[in-house]
């Protein structure tokens, strides 16, 4: 059989491009990339585009794949980024496709909201823009472009007007020649015009029934994450296309689930699905990639939203534990905040630009910054590594191999823990994400009651609170009673509670834990997690939640076995899953993911529901517990209590505690729980419990794994047991797709009412339960009050700990590291912290983002008190270490005041100055970071030309600061930023010094260590610092400079002398050594502006004026 040929139409040229595939084989992912590559479009902006059959509004999903006689396609951006303009900075060719594609879609009269009527004028315009851009572009004469108006002058205009508008073309057209516009600006200035007319551009619409109160109705269904009141997806009723309704924004989509025949749930933040049904299969696929597209560039990147549309790329990079094209400042960035630029961490990434390429982040030991090395991808899947330190060009198989290749501390590169790619990192590949800073507006607390206020847990009145006598049970740990209460919400009006409180006993000595797990638990919103109503305080303290009659999950399967279905336990697991990712979503670990600690809401013939309660008061984890832990926490049991992925091991575990029907696991000879951790450690999983379906087995191993970063993550769990449940059981719903309100959801605050003829137990008012005694019993956690008769059964005799599996765990977990792991979530309790820096402005304080010698620098954000005055700002902020000593606080003092006095292009702005509490200072924040670490990143692009800008740019904020009598004594790469491509800023004043009437300032006793290799002859052997020493760390800068942010080494030292390390420098310069020209370095540049600055007699070093001019020279000749 021949090749096979897919023809694909391009808006940058009439004739369609023939692509080579593979039938059943090659994917529309893989046909993308291949345009993508033979347009010179990069691995970041690839992903916006997509294929649509031709003359329809149907796109393929990345995975679909093609017969021997496919439709012809068309290749087109189908997400739209949030800022078109930055595409010209991130891509220039997806940015010039997305004009064109626009250009032809104006044109062709296929932008909806262009109504001709209304736009006539601005339709005009929007031609003429375009002849002038081609008049720039392709050097052609006005009256040829004239000539041919019609191919820029969209067709309903030329249709109802010809003869009317080529007097306004001349008469434009003379007129934008006259000014100085190039080609780029007009295109900038056509697409400014198209946004304003059409701001939903690139939204699409389908059609779908939905079922409303028992009919069948015919939507139309939108997704538009742009429009400008409310982004998101909406649909209306084709009798009634003037009124939207909106189903969710995009980051409110949990997952989505499909049925062979088109019908679809959508699963929302809020607990309440949305479902709907398409007509055939192929705009199904078409509408849930759309979905999932605008997901992953808007929230999050690694994940797919429906199971059944994914995306094959994303899957290969899961297995690498790689993550996408991110580019080396996220990457660093990443290594210092998750792991502090520890030696041996490293990040995986796609390069930004070349399709087989990929690049490894290093943390080097006794290296400030991370190290990147090139990965390449060869035919056959091998890795080659470009080790540059090692002369290393090896061939690899997998990232795994590599990493065994690299395990010896010692050596210049070390590979011991891969961080793996977050869900939750917010990386350069959200393209869709909002780049808007909103201010909050500062209101008054009289117009609270006009504020619809989100419902949140409350002060309850102890009187209004009802104790039922002697139906009280003590938690599994012994620390906490609960009671079954009655809450008197109003008048009429009272609702059945748990109210949890600690024993006496235990109060004074878990208080502070118990108000913690108050506060985790008072903000949660989810249907599928014990609801906090409210706390209750007297002489003790109180959590007042939502009671439940049928008890705890693992007492009523025992107890109700024969009534609990298959597919009652698999909508249990989807709660459960759901629970689970609402708590991963707010930062929580639970620690106590177990079948005892979720409580049945309702079970009938169609719905089985439950909750998960909260974790209780933490104590240590017993040995039975070893089963819901992770083996990565085998060394120190306490890791599992803030591990999302311990968290992932025991839902798994708790699964299989369902699917056996609470059974306990079969215990281990004389509790040997080292003998169980050993059995796990070796790879062996409990078994599969026989009602267990094979899908939901599957999963529960991929929970399992050993690897914790390659364990299934909460929403993915979430999605695909609802998949599971949506397509093999219907959703179990009475009428196919369309269900708003679960009866778990049915009661509200303002509606909870209690027949009182159901409560005929006597009650006691809460105040006289306070002081009387506390009857204990060994039940569980709380709500049940239901004896269990029914014997706990051992497990079948399939589990056997085997005493021959004999792991060291040392060995098993040497590559992970649990105390500082990124599953490790931040503590609820960790707030922001706001400084007032004046009448005007606040400073809200966020993550570090780097450290000096006596200070730590912050993220920070400046926001006006009255947000209407104006939109947030990023800052740096600077703050002195509270172990600081006085002379570092007089040298941050010092800082302030030289900086306060500055004000020049090339030096970083200083915007204020915090007091109190601690002194801190407020700059600029420069995106780009120091220039050390961007010379490393770009170093495979970055011109000559560049790298002369920055140099006169360093260059003349020196000679300003030379100026101003000011000395800067740190003058290196690390403390340059880099504001964007053509531009650079000096930072860091530290160790600046004003200098008097002398021309140089004498350090006697430096109170830190100082950067001697950038030091100058005179300043290491005496302390005497001036322009003319700075000069000669502006040589050394140089050299950094041209070689990518490597430090010079300098030959001839003499490392055998016994000396300090600032002596053997000095006698090396004293007798004539100077640091040798970089390897890429052009000689013209260490002729005449390095070498020269390296003077041994200070005075016949250059000025930074000459240099100026000697850089300015050098420029115009590259």
């Amino acid at each position: 059989m021949g090749d096979l040929y897919l023809n694909v139409n391009l808006v940058l040229d009439s004739k369609p491009i023939s692509v080579p595939y593979t039938a059943n084989k090659t994917t529309a992912e893989d046909i993308c990339i291949y345009i993508c590559k033979q347009l010179n479009i990069g691995n970041l902006t690839r992903h916006v585009f997509g294929l649509r059959l031709s003359g329809k509004n149907v796109f393929l999903m990345s995975a679909a794949t093609f017969t021997e006689k496919p439709s012809p396609l068309d290749f087109r951006i189908r997400f739209k980024v949030a800022n078109v303009f930055k595409l010209k900075k991130l891509d220039v060719n997806t940015y010039n496709y997305y004009f064109h594609q626009a250009r032809n879609d104006v044109l062709e009269n296929k932008i909806p909201d262009i109504i001709y009527e209304k736009c006539r004028r601005e339709l005009v315009g929007l031609g003429i823009t375009d002849m002038f851009r081609v008049m720039l572009e392709k050097d052609i004469p006005r009256e040829t472009v004239e000539s041919e108006y019609k191919k820029y002058i969209p067709r309903e205009v030329i249709k109802r007007h010809a003869f009317f508008i080529k007097k306004p073309i001349h008469e434009t057209l003379g007129k934008l020649q006259k000014s100085d516009h190039d080609a780029s600006y007009v295109k900038t200035e056509y697409l400014k015009q198209l946004e304003t007319l059409a701001p939903e551009y690139l939204s699409e619409s389908y059609k779908a029934v939905v079922d409303q109160d028992g009919s069948i109705c015919n939507i139309i269904i939108k997704v538009s994450p742009y429009h400008p009141t409310e982004p998101g997806v909406k649909y209306c009723l084709e009798s009634k296309k003037d009124q939207w309704n909106l189903i969710c924004t995009i980051e409110d989509i949990g997952f989505v689930s499909i049925r062979d025949d088109g019908t679809t749930e959508i699963s929302r933040r809020n607990g309440i699905p949305f479902y709907l049904k398409f007509n055939s299969l192929s705009i199904l696929y078409s509408f849930i990639s759309l979905l999932d597209g605008y997901y992953r560039l808007t929230c999050k990147w690694t994940f797919n939203i429906c199971k059944e549309v994914y995306t094959p790329s994303l899957q290969k990079l899961h297995f690498m534990k790689c993550h996408g094209p991110v580019g080396g400042e996220f990457s660093y960035a990443k290594l210092e905040e998750k792991r502090g630029n520890r030696a041996g961490c490293f990040i995986v990434r796609e390069s930004e630009s070349k399709y087989n390429d990929y690049y490894i982040d290093v943390c080097i030991k006794d290296n400030l910054k991370p190290r990147t090395f090139k990965l390449e991808k060869i035919s056959g899947g091998e890795l080659i590594f470009t080790n540059d330190l090692a002369n290393d060009l090896t061939k690899y198989k997998s990232i795994q191999q590599l990493m065994s290749a690299y395990q010896d501390p010692n050596a210049s590169v070390y590979l011991q823990e891969c961080l793996p790619p977050s869900e939750y990192d917010i990386s350069p590949l959200l393209l869709c994400r909002s780049e808007t800073l909103v201010g909050d507006l500062l209101t008054d607390s009289s117009v609270l009651n006009s504020i619809n206020m989100p419902t949140l847990p409350v002060c309850i009145n102890c009187k209004s609170l009802q104790v039922f006598k002697g139906q009280e049970k003590e938690g599994f740990s012994g620390i906490t009673l609960v009671h079954r209460s009655m809450w008197k919400i109003t008048k009429g009006k009272k609702i059945e509670v748990a109210m949890k409180l600690l024993k006496n006993n235990y109060s004074d000595r878990y208080v502070k834990q118990f108000l913690s797990l108050a506060g985790q638990w008072a903000f949660l919103q989810s249907s599928s997690i014990v609801r906090l109503y409210g706390i209750a305080f007297t002489s003790d303290i109180a959590l007042v939640l939502e009671y439940f009659r049928l008890g705890p999950l693992d007492q009523y399967l025992r107890t109700h076995k024969e009534t609990v279905k298959q597919v009652d336990l698999i909508e249990a697991a989807g709660s459960i899953a759901s629970a689970l990712w609402h708590l991963t979503e707010n930062n929580i670990v639970h620690g106590r993911i177990r079948c005892r600690k979720i409580m049945v809401s309702v079970h009938d013939e169609n719905s089985f529901i439950v909750k998960l309660t909260d974790p209780g008061i933490h104590t240590e984890y017993t040995p039975s517990e070893v089963h819901w832990i992770p083996i990565e926490c085998y060394t120190n049991l306490n890791y599992a209590k803030r591990s999302v992925e311990a968290d992932v091991w025991a839902f798994a575990t708790t699964l299989w505690e369902m699917f056996m029907y609470g059974e306990e696991i079969k215990s281990f000879k004389s509790n040997d729980h080292l003998q169980a951790m050993r059995w796990y450690a070796s790879g062996k999983r409990l078994p599969q419990p026989p009602i267990c379906s094979s899908e939901i087995y599957s999963l529960m191993k991929e929970c399992w794994d050993n690897d914790p970063h390659k364990r299934k993550k909460p929403q993915a769990i979430m999605r695909d047991v609802n998949q599971i449940l949506y397509q093999v059981y219907n959703s179990r719903r009475v009428h196919s797709y369309a269900k708003v309100f679960s009866k778990a959801d049915s009661q509200s605050l303002s509606g909870y009412s209690v027949n009182s003829s159901n409560i005929t137990e006597s009650t006691i008012l809460y105040n006289d339960l306070i002081n009387s005694t506390h009857i204990s019993s060994d039940m569980s956690d709380y709500n049940s009050l239901s004896d269990s008769t029914s014997q706990l059964k051992l497990i079948n005799d399939d589990i056997s700990f085997d005493e021959s599996c004999t792991y060291e765990f040392s060995t098993i977990f040497s590559n992970l590291n649990l105390s500082t792991a990124t599953t490790s979530l931040d503590s609820l309790n960790t707030m922001q912290t706001v400084f007032e820096l004046d009448d005007n402005y606040n400073v809200v304080l966020q993550g570090r983002i780097g450290q000096g010698f006596y200070g730590d620098v912050f993220q920070g954000m400046l926001e006006f008190v009255d947000s209407q005055d104006g939109e947030p700002r990023k800052v740096a902020v600077k703050k002195l270490k509270a172990s600081s000593v006085s002379s570092c606080l007089q040298d941050f003092e010092r800082e302030i005041n030289i900086m306060k006095s500055l004000k020049h292009p090339n030096i970083v702005e200083i915007l204020g100055v915090l007091r109190e509490p601690e002194i801190s200072l407020v700059m600029e924040f420069v995106h780009h970071g120091s220039l050390q670490s961007y010379l490393k990143i770009h170093k495979e692009s970055l011109t000559e030309v560049q790298l002369l800008k920055y140099a006169l740019d360093i260059a003349k904020g020196m000679e300003y600061l030379g100026t101003k009598n000011i000395v800067h004594r740190d003058l290196a790469a690390r403390n340059i930023l880099v504001v964007d491509e053509n531009h650079v800023k000096i930072s860091d004043f530290g160790l600046a010094q004003v200098i008097g009437t002398n021309d140089y300032y004498i350090v006697k006793t430096p109170n830190r260590e100082l950067p001697i290799k950038w030091y100058a002859p005179e300043s290491l052997r005496d302390g005497k610092f001036s322009v003319r020493s700075d000069i000669w760390s502006y040589g050394v800068t140089m050299c950094e400079l041209f070689n990518f942010g490597e430090e010079p080494m300098l030959a001839h030292m003499d490392e055998k002398m016994q000396a300090p390390q600032q002596q053997i420098l000095l006698a090396a310069l004293e007798k004539g050594s100077r640091f040798p020209p970089p390897p890429k370095c052009p000689a013209t540049v260490y002729v005449r502006i390095i070498h020269p600055c390296w003077m041994a007699d200070p005075h016949e070093r250059p000025m930074f004026s000459t240099l100026i001019l000697e850089i300015t020279d050098l420029m115009s000749q590259f």
